[in-house]
Order: C-alpha cells, then structure tokens, then sequence
C-alpha cells in the first residue's frame, strides 16, 4: 500500500493517537503548533502545506480551523476536520464554500464524538425530528457549584445550544452538518452529578422508521477530548484507501 504524507495541525493528544492508529499507512509527517510537543514527526515553526504532503488533518481546535483552513484548500489538498465547531460560523462556512467550488480539495468531517449519521445520511429528506440528548458531569459545562440532582440545563434549537455551550460545539455541529435543517433538531442538555464521563442519546424519527442510539463516551488520555472522537477521524482518513467499502 502506498504511503500517506500528512500534516497535522496541533501535535497534542488527537495527533498521538493518529499516529498509533495509522502507523502502518503513514510515509512523512510534519506537525505545526505553537510549540514542539514531542510528537513523533516533523515539527513545522511556521504554517505551511509542505510539497510532499497529500493530505493535512486538523487536531487542535476551531481556531486552528478558522485559520488555516482556506490557505490548505488554496494548496489543493484534502482537509480532515474534527473541530467541526468552526462551521457554525456562517461567514467562515460561507467563504469555505466558495473557496471549494474553484479547487479540486475535498474536506471530510468524520462522525466524531456521535455515531448514527449513517442512519440520518440514508434517511436523508425523509426525517422528520432528531433529538439529541447530552447527559454530561455538571464540570464539563462549566457548573462549579451544582448540588446533587441532575437537571436538565437547556433545551431547544441547534443554534442556541451552540451559543450557550461552545465547549460541547463539535457534536451539536457535525448533527446539523448531517441533517442540514435546523429547525427539526432539538437539543436537550442534562447536567448529571452522578456520571462521571459523557452520554449522548440521538433519537431520530422518519417515515422509514424510528432510531435511538446511546453512547457512553470514554474519555482518551487528554480527559477533555472523546477517545470515540479521535478514533473516528483515524478510520475517516483509513477509509481512503479501502479497495471493499463497507458502510458509508
């Protein structure tokens, strides 16, 4: 199998396990961050999309995509996002966009932190509601004080959600992107002292059927990002040379 030159924006946590996840398909790796981290690869002191490179992954947050994603599609290569996050900014979205319809780039947002988009994808038109419950440790969306009940924090439209919880973006984000209508999504966020990692609920209605699918994420060794996250992106960028596809 030919090898993959890649650059990875951000040389933390994500970025490590790629590298263990895609060890045996990577060729040269170049890495650029504020400072060396100590990844096993190249490290770059200023952004730049290196000749040899055929694809760059984005590892370090929605900045890091605000900044240089436009400079990666003008470069003519393929762009992995997991900080889907960025595109809830609709300028942002907006230049990407026409910036994509003049360049032969591709960017793939994998699932991430949430799985089902596979069942909303097929469905496509004929959903009528998606629910998306987040049952998260009161810490996790800023509470430093809670009490010992759970109880649910917010619920309503996508948009709001993303406004009043930025921190837990990426999820919320990557549903809208799949479904592509806002207003049959509804989000509910449940503050529960007594979990201690992260539950996703999607329920998703449709003429073709009802689905309900439940993940209890575990956190990778960097505790603020999703293992299930990280592994996604990795199988996202894996599935680029698979010869006998299976599921899409």
């Amino acid at each position: 199998m030919e090898k993959l030159n890649a650059l990875l924006i951000g040389g933390g946590n994500i970025a490590r396990i790629l590298l263990e996840e895609l060890c045996h398909m990577l060729g040269k790796v170049y890495y650029f961050d504020f400072r060396k981290t100590g990844l096993e690869a190249e490290y770059l002191e200023s952004f730049e999309v290196p000749e040899d490179v055929d694809v760059v992954v984005e590892c370090a947050g929605i900045e890091a995509v605000k900044q240089h994603a436009l400079e990666v599609l003008k470069a003519g290569r393929d762009l992995y996002v997991i900080s889907s996050g960025a595109f809830a900014y609709t300028e942002f979205l907006e230049r990407l966009l026409r910036e994509l319809e003049n360049s032969e780039s591709k960017i793939f947002v994998p699932s991430g932190a949430i799985g089902g988009l596979d069942i909303i994808r097929a469905l496509g038109k004929r959903v009528s509601g998606v629910d998306l419950i987040m049952r998260k440790p009161p810490v996790s969306l800023g509470y430093k004080e809670f009490g010992s009940q759970q109880r649910v924090v917010f619920e309503g439209r996508v948009e709001e959600a993303i406004e009043k919880f930025p921190q837990n973006v990426n999820v919320a984000v990557t549903l809208l992107l799949a479904v592509r209508d806002s207003k049959r999504i509804n989000i509910r966020v449940i503050a529960d002292p007594s979990i201690e990692r992260n539950i996703h609920e999607l329920v998703v209605r449709s003429s073709a059927g009802d689905y309900r699918i439940t993940h209890e994420n575990r956190p990778s060794p960097n505790p603020r990002t999703s293992y299930l996250a990280a592994l996604s992106l990795a199988s996202c960028i894996e599935k680029r040379f698979e010869r006998f596809v299976v599921g899409g």
